[in-house]
Order: structure tokens, then C-alpha cells, then sequence
């Protein structure tokens, strides 16, 4: 029998050590040059695909609700016979099995097969989806049993069990989502230059954090389950919704237990070059370039802006040549060239610049008057590699979305990027982003043909052991989407890229372990619970109407929703007070709609990547363009 176990503890290892191969080595079906461009088959977004997808989480929410009894009696026969088949005692099983609730996993399951009913494929990528199911559905109760058999071993109380199990399924959920998309769809390989950073103390205390924060949420869900007498369906959902209390506690640890970097001294009329990308932004970027110009009369040094103009088909180049006559401080330079996309414009603006900083801006943002003035004491500092700004929203937008984008930044880059920083955990968004123009060119400036171009530059930095902080005296006004469809394409894209930023630059060798890009995996982790977490919304409205004869059901289910929503109010309110944005706290309503489409977006993107074996590419030009490129160099 306890050879028995062992099998199933070295199959649990081999199954997720397996998978975590496939993840960390990178994507499949990019035929660029792993440096600079990134060569990759077209993504569509399809909103019946996002029908389609939310339509069978409910239809499976509702099947579980109403047999709930039944499929987890299923499950925990199977856990059973797996257990005393791996020599567990038959008291000891039974204990265990009185601890176990199927519940998260059930969901998961229903969640990835919605995943893949969804999704467009092609016969390969169908085949690998179903084949991942396949081990998915064997291999997940497979890696509880594992768990329960080396508890046993180890002689850990059945009390325990509940929420290491739930640990673990959230874990198999966790990894069979980055395989399903890993292994099935077109994203980009990994990054080829190697830089050999070895910031092993802070990357194992990140992992310590992250560990800890789950045994903790575990500890706090069982409690809260204790609290409430016996297990019932619900609690199965209680790890996974206490981890947003546990973030925000470690944050808030690191935030106030880890000094921040300091700038240090430099020429504070350092010259400095302002890129920016605009393609068909006649509407807006004349206001760009205005505010631009009055920061250049508040910076003592020279000022130099080169746009980049993207092949525009409407005003773009006009706008920008009446901005350059009436500027009175900036040097405003058109850079015309035909479209060849956001990152190739920002290449040929990077190429252009002549400044030890560069500053990219996008052009549909305002720029506070002062956010050039702190650039040369930050990098009079050798260990800062790209300096970020306070994103705010463009509060004359008047829709509802800038309301709720309020509030994200506020808990994002007035908290929580804050926090991480502490870390070196942090990337820098695109919309304002200063860095060191020399070691980005030797990077191979910004990537093409995928997205997250800002998020590489800053983990390509990283891997030269140059820190990103973000500095609250810089403040930027950034354009929201002002409709539902606009919004959700928004989100498509950045959800998109963080897929994409995550197959090249995911650890694969002990050498690349950098907060940076371990923090890339809370990132995934988000895209997992955007799949999850509606789930659960559904799943515990279900419960509280369909099976109220459980005992404590609706009590439970109120406790969960709670649990959910209370850490982020709680984290607005904070953040809100501290900012001085109190006033706006008379929007807080407008959070659970924003949060939804959020998710909605979170889900499109994933929907949204190609599937493996789609021959079309973006850019039929854009192999002769890497084979011309590799050849110059």
C-alpha cells in the first residue's frame, strides 16, 4: 500500500511538473526572430464567442446547484478508492473525506470546457485542448489524493485537509488554464538575449510572500467556515475569495515594511526626448502636444518631442505641424512614415532620439506641467532602469467608466504597484514611461507584432538589473473608453497581453528568476480568477435560491459575496481618503458594473489569441522584414 501511495505522489509530481514545463518554456507559433519582432496570426475578438463562453458557465452553475449532491458524491467515491488504494486507512480516508469539498473543482471544470466549447480552433489545437481536459479531469483529483496521502503520512489533523484542498484544486485549476493556452494557441516565443541576473534574495522572498499568502488564506477560510459549523457546498469557494484580503494585506506590508527607492542627484536641466506613436488621433492629440508644451516651459532643459506619425489616413500630420507652430517651449518633430503599427512607430521615434532619457507618451493622454521635472534625480540613481507615472483618468470624460477607471488606478498605481515596487515586482504602462534610451536600443527597443510592447520593455530592463518604480508626483490623464464595445476591446488587448509578455519572458531558467517576472504569474493568476470569479458570483446566487435546505447555505453564501467585495471597497475608501478623492466616493456604485466588465474584457482576450495552426499572419510582409532585419545585424 505505501508503495502504492508513493505512485500516486510521483504521479501527482510528474503531472504538474509536466505542465509546468509546457508553460515555462515558452509560446508556440511565432515565427519572428525571439528579439524584436514577433510574427503571429491575426487575433479576433468575437462577442458571440463571449456569449457563448458566459452562456455555458451558467448552464453549468446551474447543473451543479441543483446536483450538487450528486456529481460530489461521484467525486469523493473516486477520492476514496484512490485513497485506500494509496494506503490510506479506512477511518482516515473517511476523515478526510468529510473534509473535502468538490465544490472549486467542479467549477474549474466547468470553466475550461467552456473555455474550449468557446474558443475558435483549429484541428490541432482542438485535439491538444481535449487531450489537456482529458489529463485535467483525471489528473486534478489525482493531485488531491496526492495531498491527502502525504498529509496522512505526515499525520496533519482532517480539520487541515479542507483548505488544503482547496489550495491544491485552486493550483490544478491554476496550471491546466496556463497549459490549455499555452499548448493551443499561437503566442510568442521567448526572448533570446539572456542577461544573467541573479536577484535570488528578493525573488525567493517573493515566493515565501506568495506561499505564506495562501497558507494564510487557507487559514482564514477555514476559520470562517468553523465559524459557521459544518461544510457545506459554498465553502468550497472560501479560499479562493479570501485571497483578495490577503493581497491587500500583503501589500500593505510591503508598503510600509520596505524602503522605497530614492532618486538621486542630477543635472536637473538635463535634455530629454518625448516619442510618441499616433495613428489616426486628429481628435486629440493636439490637446497631448499642448500639455506637452507646457510641461516643456515648466523643465529648465531642452525639450524635444518626435511623433511618430503611423501612416495616419485623417488629420493626424496636419495637427501635429499646427502644434509645432504653436508651441512656445517643446520642439514638436513629425516623423511620417507608413503604418507598419504601434511599436514599429515607436522604434523609428526611438531611433530618432538623441537623449540619455527617453520619455514615451501615447497620444491621447494630458501630462501634468511638472512630470518631467524629477526624470534626471531618478536616473542620476545607476540602479533605476524606467520611471512610471499616478494614472488618473480623463475626468472631463463624462461616461460611468471614468468613474470606475478612477478607482482602479487608485487602488493599482496609488497601492498596489506601490507596494510591489518594494520588490522590483512592477512594469510600467506605456501611456507614460520614461527609461534609459541606450540599454533600450541594446534591447532591441520595442517589441512588434504583439501586444504589451510597454510590459517587455520593462522586463527586458529587469533582466539588465535595473529597477521600475512609479513616482505619485507624476501625474498623467489618460483617455477611457466611453461605450460597453469600446471598453471591452480595450480590455481584450490588455488581457491579451499579458499571454503574450508572459510566454516570453516566464522564468525558465534559475537565472531569470526576477520578481519582475514572477510577478508575471499574479498577472495569469488574475486571467484564471476573471474565469472563476463570476463563476463563483453565480454559483453562490444559485445555491442561496436553489438549495436552501442546506444547513447555513445562505448565511454562507452572504459571507462569501462579503468577503468578496469588502476587501476592494474597503482598499477604495482607503485609497480614495488618502488621495483626496473623497468626493468621488458618491460614485462607488458604479465598482460592481465596472468590476463585470472587466472580467467580461479579461475573458475576450483569452478567447480573443489564435489558435495553433492558423497560417495567416499580421503583416504579409513581416517575414521578409525579420529575414532583411536578421541579416543586417
Amino acid at each position: 500500500m505505501m508503495l502504492a501511495g508513493c505512485g500516486v505522489v510521483l504521479g501527482a509530481v510528474a503531472l504538474t511538473s509536466a505542465g509546468s514545463w509546457l508553460v515555462l518554456r515558452g509560446g508556440r507559433g511565432d515565427v519572428g526572430d525571439g528579439k524584436r519582432h514577433v510574427v503571429l496570426p491575426t487575433p479576433r475578438r468575437s462577442v458571440i464567442r463571449l456569449v457563448v463562453f458566459v452562456a455555458a458557465v451558467l448552464a453549468w452553475s446551474a447543473l451543479v446547484a441543483r446536483d450538487y449532491a450528486a456529481l460530489a458524491g461521484v467525486i469523493k467515491s473516486a477520492l476514496g478508492l484512490l485513497m485506500v488504494a494509496s494506503g490510506l486507512s479506512l477511518a482516515r480516508a473517511d476523515a478526510y473525506l468529510a473534509h473535502t469539498n468538490p465544490l472549486l473543482l467542479l467549477l474549474e471544470d466547468g470553466s475550461l470546457v467552456a473555455l474550449v466549447v468557446a474558443r475558435r480552433h483549429t484541428l490541432r489545437s482542438l485535439l491538444r485542448s481535449l487531450l489537456v481536459l482529458a489529463v485535467f479531469l483525471v489528473g486534478a483529483p489525482l493531485v488531491v489524493v496526492a495531498a491527502d496521502v502525504v498529509a496522512g503520512w505526515l499525520g496533519v489533523p482532517a480539520a487541515i485537509v479542507f483548505y488544503l484542498g482547496e489550495l491544491v484544486s485552486l493550483a490544478a485549476g491554476f496550471l491546466a488554464l496556463l497549459v490549455l493556452v499555452f499548448l493551443t494557441v499561437a503566442l510568442p516565443r521567448r526572448y533570446d538575449a539572456r542577461s544573467g541576473v541573479h536577484p535570488l534574495a528578493s525573488s525567493l522572498l517573493l515566493v515565501g510572500i506568495l506561499a505564506l499568502m495562501l497558507v494564510l488564506a487557507g487559514a482564514l477560510a477555514r476559520g470562517i467556515g468553523a465559524s459557521l459549523s459544518t461544510v457545506s457546498p459554498p465553502d468550497g469557494l472560501l479560499v479562493f475569495l479570501t485571497l483578495p484580503s490577503l493581497v491587500m494585506l500583503t501589500s500593505a506590508v510591503l508598503l510600509l515594511a520596505r524602503p522605497k527607492d530614492r532618486p538621486g542627484v542630477g543635472d536637473p536641466a538635463e535634455p530629454i526626448d518625448v516619442i510618441m506613436p499616433a495613428f489616426n488621433e486628429q481628435a486629440g492629440i493636439g490637446a497631448t502636444l499642448e500639455a506637452l508644451d507646457r510641461a516643456a516651459a515648466a523643465y529648465p532643459g531642452r525639450v524635444r518631442v518626435l511623433v511618430a506619425d503611423d501612416g495616419s489616413s485623417d488629420a493626424t500630420a496636419a495637427v501635429i505641424e499646427e502644434a509645432a507652430r504653436r508651441a512656445q517651449a517643446a520642439e514638436i518633430v513629425a516623423l511620417l512614415g507608413p503604418h507598419g503599427g504601434k511599436s514599429f512607430a515607436l522604434n523609428r521615434a526611438l531611433e530618432a532620439a538623441q537623449t540619455r532619457i527617453v520619455v514615451r507618451v501615447d497620444a491621447d493622454i494630458l501630462v501634468d506641467a511638472r512630470c518631467l521635472r524629477p526624470l534626471p534625480h531618478w536616473f542620476a540613481n545607476p540602479a533605476i532602469g524606467c520611471i512610471g507615472a499616478f494614472d488618473l483618468p480623463n475626468f472631463s470624460l463624462p461616461a460611468w467608466y471614468t468613474k470606475g477607471r478612477l478607482f482602479e488606478c487608485l487602488m493599482t498605481f496609488g497601492f498596489s504597484r506601490l507596494a510591489f515596487e518594494r520588490l522590483d515586482a512592477n512594469n510600467v504602462p506605456g501611456t507614460f514611461m520614461a527609461f534609459r534610451r541606450k540599454e533600450a536600443l541594446a534591447l532591441g527597443g520595442f517589441v512588434e507584432g504583439m501586444n504589451g510592447e510597454d510590459s517587455d520593455l520593462t522586463f527586458n530592463l529587469g533582466k539588465l538589473g535595473l529597477r521600475s518604480v512609479i513616482d505619485p508626483r507624476i501625474v498623467i490623464y489618460e483617455d477611457v473608453p466611453q461605450t460597453l464595445g469600446a471598453f471591452i476591446e480595450q480590455r481584450t488587448r490588455w488581457s491579451r497581453a499579458s499571454f503574450h509578455v508572459g510566454a516570453r519572458h516566464l522564468p525558465w531558467q534559475g537565472r531569470e528568476l526576477h520578481p519582475r517576472m514572477l510577478i508575471q504569474l499574479r498577472f495569469l493568476f488574475n486571467k484564471l480568477t476573471s474565469m472563476i470569479r463570476p463563476v463563483t458570483y453565480v454559483s453562490s446566487a444559485l445555491f442561496f435560491l436553489l438549495i436552501p435546505r442546506v444547513e447555513s447555505s445562505p448565511l454562507r453564501t452572504l459571507v462569501l459575496l462579503a468577503l468578496t467585495l469588502a476587501p476592494q471597497l474597503v482598499l477604495i475608501v482607503a485609497a480614495s481618503l488618502y488621495w483626496g478623492f473623497w468626493r468621488e466616493l458618491r460614485h462607488l456604485w458604479v465598482w460592481v458594473p465596472f468590476s463585470i466588465a472587466r472580467k467580461l474584457g479579461l475573458i475576450s482576450g483569452i478567447l480573443s489569441l489564435p489558435p495553433l495552426g492558423s497560417v495567416e499572419h499580421r503583416g504579409p510582409a513581416r517575414r521578409e522584414e525579420v529575414a532583411t532585419s536578421a541579416s543586417a545585424r
